[in-house]
């Protein structure tokens, strides 16, 4: 036997593990999967839609008979449910990649040190052809090698400055070539994504669910108070049950205490927790 207790956002590793379950039982028909029971805290009924997150789409419900999995859902901030008039429709929407949402890469794209490595030899070639182009018509028809004119240092900080200079070129047109490739690349898998067929949804559709629609519809949904913890624990007369909780930090404690009071000898304790 397997008790998941979640409260809001906590629901989200219970989802994964579900989904493991599920694929474990489709895939090794001679595995058997633990009784399941998910307690839900949520602050109000719009928030059971995420009770549908549990099982992929890919499963129908007759895949999933031999899943036994039982959800008491409690909403807190709710005293009563909600009409179907005043329910407002969730909506999925799938957005369509833009080919500006580029992913973040290094300066000079992926393949950086083959684009380093080119800046360099060719920011070498043209420091060598700036300083051909300075020495033969400026420098010589002014000095004629007599270094009156231009001393050793001047030339040397006129060497400095091309070296500067062939950098910066070959550095920037690198960068913007690199960007271009980049920015071809983005926009060829984008068509190709476009251009292929989508099989779970068509290409301009919108998916509208009510929280009573969705395959994950909990046993029982309970309104204006949290969960007895307690009781429904210690009423599991199972030989061996694992606990498992994620949610608020009270939740936690709270099963913590029970699971520890030594008042049942067969519940296992393990809490996940996660911040930002």
């Amino acid at each position: 036997m397997l008790v998941m207790v979640s409260g809001g956002s906590g629901i989200a590793p219970f989802i994964s593990i579900t989904r493991d379950l599920i694929f474990t039982t489709s895939t090794l028909k001679s595995t058997t999967t633990p009784q399941i029971l998910l307690i839900s805290a949520f602050k109000f009924s719009s928030d059971l839609a995420m009770l549908d997150l549990l099982f992929p789409h890919s499963k129908t419900p007759s895949e999933l008979l031999n899943f036994e999995l039982h959800i008491e859902a409690y909403i807190t901030r709710e005293k009563q449910p909600i009409s179907e008039n005043e329910q407002k429709p969730l909506r999925t929407i799938r957005f369509k990649p833009n080919p500006s949402d580029a992913p973040l890469s290094p300066t000079l794209g992926p393949n950086g040190w083959l684009w380093l490595g080119a800046i360099v030899s060719s920011s070498f070639i043209v420091f060598l052809l700036f300083l051909g182009i300075l020495t033969r018509f400026y420098i010589y028809p002014v000095d004629h090698n007599t270094n009156r004119v231009y001393s050793h240092t001047s030339q040397a900080m006129l060497n400095m400055l091309l070296v500067c200079i062939a950098i910066a070129m070959t550095g920037c047109i690198g960068f913007v070539w690199s960007k271009k490739q980049i920015a071809m690349e983005a926009t060829k898998q984008v068509q190709e994504m476009e251009g292929e067929k989508l099989t779970r949804f068509s290409d301009d559709r919108e998916l509208e669910s009510l929280p009573h629609q969705s395959i994950g519809k909990p046993n029982n949904v309970h309104y204006g108070g949290r969960p007895d913890l307690k009781r429904i624990l210690l009423e599991r007369n199972e030989s061996s049950v694992g606990v498992l909780v994620c949610g608020p930090k009270n939740m936690r404690h709270e099963v913590a205490a029970i699971c520890s009071s030594g008042l049942a000898h067969n519940l296992h304790f393990e809490s996940i927790s996660f911040s930002w």
